[in-house]
């Protein structure tokens, strides 16, 4: 009986001393894997810097002259439409709410592709088609 006694159950074995263990493995596992992310990210950002072939986001590039052509197109039609007779915008206040509406859009992104202030170019465009709205009134 005596060897029996020598040796210890599993049951009598302390659990904290595994835990630690696992809790030691599951963190060099988890580190791993965040290092493993960490080189994938920064070998995507080698490439799309090193190819160019990069997703822009259209919406945070001010040189996107994009938004300037179409903004411009828009200001342009609501502008014509308010010296064509028989359009519906030639007289009263939502014509003057488009003109200075489109203008202002065109004149902010117009501003920031200068890279300006947008806020600026809104008041100026603002403006202008709020003084074009009026020249269609008299012509």
């Amino acid at each position: 009986m005596t060897n029996s006694t020598a040796t210890t159950l599993p049951s009598q074995v302390k659990k904290t001393q595994s835990r630690s263990e696992r809790s030691e493995r599951k963190m060099r596992s988890v580190n791993a894997a965040l290092r493993a992310e960490q080189a994938q990210d920064a070998k995507q950002s080698q490439d799309a810097n090193g190819s160019m072939n990069t997703q822009s986001n259209a919406f945070a590039d001010n040189k996107n002259v994009m938004w300037v052509l179409l903004s411009g197109a828009m200001a342009l039609t609501f502008v014509v439409m308010l010296f064509l007779p028989d359009t519906g915008m030639g007289g009263g206040l939502i014509s003057t709410y488009a003109a200075m509406l489109w203008c202002g859009f065109f004149g902010a992104s117009l501003w920031r592709y200068r890279a300006a202030n947008g806020w600026a170019g809104f008041a100026y465009g603002s403006v202008v088609g709020l003084i074009i709205q009026f020249i269609s009134q008299i012509i």
